[in-house]
């Protein structure tokens, strides 16, 4: 009997491990449960919390930037909830904003819900291009956001530019905020109707026939069916802008037609360099101080350019324009060198030629001119009973010239216009004949510059400021009939004009 204990004592223990090890088995698999709804939980409560987001992109590198946006945010769908930029587009067509500017950002950002605005440029600023993208806050329309622009950026480039700006971008993301007006309350489930009650089906041989008698009542009317109500649009699925509607690019593109009429006074000084035998005489015209002729004689002068393209295309040929220029003297006369005869004078220029304008800077408030432009350039005295001046050569300067300008909108009212250029002098009337200098040289510059404030979206006075120079080397030789080294003939002016565009 002694010998049997020991294995009594060890199948009692083997029995009692068999029945905890169940058990213990079972109670891991209920904690791994409630670890998994607490994820799912978890889970779902950041889904509720993102965030409606809108990219805007511009400039030739537009498409390409909003892509690489738009996937940065597809990649993080917890996070956030991509608006369609048609429908912000649409939004501010409506509301009549910009949505890139502060103020537009939020009343966009109310009008659909949103935490933030992306907004995206890719314009070329000077020579470079370049990828500048901005955090808009929802709220505020504050930007959040703006790391330095990445240049120089072509097309292959912009998804490395905007991926090196992310981390900034998305710090700004993680501080934006909804409009509290404008929070999106999740739409409270539609009632259910309930059902009309369905009357048992009756009998094949009890039922009535559908050919309505006088003696069988009519079955009353259940009510109408029930279709199938379709589901409200949501605001990422408003329709794009309605055609015609001008977006802010459009209000800064190329005009149909622009140009000024008004009145110029001007001035001209003729002066001779290094006259040997000393008979040339020189010649002003207005007031003469130390050799420059002051502004006075009254001119017509008007000028205008047409883009005929501006309204068939949207690319570079929108800006390309036919331009022309016209300055008509009247009433002037000139006098002989003893001062007793007044002569007629007539004094004419025009010019007539191509001008191409490059827009660049924040909304096309900026523009880079090119103008090239064939003209003519007269000043004339007049005979008098068959005499005239035998001392002053009349000349007729025909010209190639090319010109380059900058133009600028230096706020809602002023606007700001230089020009300088190169003329050719390809024939300078009796000034490079024989009975003159016939071995002559010229060249001539030109330059403007005007100020205009504007009346309205189609008018404005103009107040501009012009000079033209022409300079001669005579390169005379012995038995020229004048013998001098050169000349300056300069030709100022001051004119106050109504101008127009559309």
């Amino acid at each position: 009997m002694k010998t049997r204990a020991p294995y009594a004592s060890a199948a009692a223990l083997l029995g009692a491990v068999l029945l905890l090890a169940p058990a213990a088995h079972a109670a891991p698999k209920k904690t791994a449960r409630t670890s998994q709804s607490s994820s799912k939980k978890s889970k779902a409560s950041t889904v509720a919390e993102a965030r409606r987001v809108a990219v805007l992109a511009s400039g030739p590198h537009a498409d390409a930037a909003r892509d690489v946006l738009e996937a940065e945010l597809a990649r993080r769908p917890a996070r956030y909830e991509v608006v369609p930029e048609s429908a912000v587009r649409a939004a501010a067509s409506r509301l009549g904003q910009d949505p890139t500017q502060p103020a537009g950002a939020a009343a966009v950002a109310s009008e659909l819900g949103l935490s933030a605005v992306l907004v995206a440029d890719t314009a070329t600023v000077g020579k470079k291009p370049q990828v500048r993208i901005t955090v808009r806050n929802g709220k505020d329309g504050k930007a959040l956001a703006s790391p330095a622009a990445a240049r120089p950026a072509t097309e292959k480039l912009v998804p490395a530019a905007v991926k090196r700006q992310w981390t900034a971008l998305e710090r700004g993301l993680l501080k934006s905020r909804a409009p509290e007006a404008a929070a999106v309350a999740p739409t409270p489930p539609k009632p259910v109707e309930p059902e009309p009650s369905v009357k048992p089906a009756t009998p094949i041989a009890e039922t009535p026939s559908t050919t309505p008698s006088a003696t069988t009542p009519k079955t009353p009317d259940t009510g109408p069916s029930r279709k199938p109500v379709a589901a409200a649009p949501k605001p990422d699925e408003a329709k794009a802008p309605e055609d015609g509607a001008p977006t802010p690019q459009e209000l800064h593109s190329a005009p149909l037609v622009e140009g000024a009429v008004g009145l110029r006074l001007f001035g001209r000084s003729l002066r001779y360099k290094d006259d040997v035998f000393g008979v040339l005489r020189p010649y002003t015209l207005g007031a003469d101080v130390g050799g420059f002729a002051l502004p006075g004689a009254p001119q017509v002068s008007g000028d205008i350019t047409v883009y005929p393209l501006a309204r068939l295309k949207t690319g570079a040929l929108a800006r390309l324009g036919i331009t022309g220029a016209i300055d008509q003297s009247f009433g002037l006369k000139s006098t002989g060198s003893t001062g007793a005869v007044s002569f007629p004078t007539v004094a004419r220029e025009w010019q007539a030629g191509l001008r191409y304008v490059v827009p660049f800077g924040a909304r096309d408030r900026y523009g880079f001119e090119i103008t090239g432009t064939y003209g003519m350039n007269t000043f004339r005295v007049d005979a008098v009973d068959g005499e005239r001046p035998v001392d002053l050569p009349n000349v007729e300067y025909k010209t190639a010239g090319l010109g380059l300008g900058l133009r600028a909108e230096l706020t809602e009212k002023l606007d700001f216009n230089f020009r300088l250029g190169y003329l050719h002098p390809l024939d300078s009337g009796e000034l490079s004949s024989d009975a003159w200098f016939p071995r002559m040289s010229a060249g001539a510059v030109t330059g403007s510059a005007m100020v205009a404030y504007r009346l309205n979206r189609f008018l404005d006075v103009r107040l501009k400021a012009d000079l033209r120079r022409y300079f001669f080397k005579f390169n005379p030789e012995p038995g020229d009939p004048y013998v001098a080294g050169g000349a300056v003939d300069q030709y100022p002016g001051l004119s106050l004009q109504l101008g127009f565009r559309y």
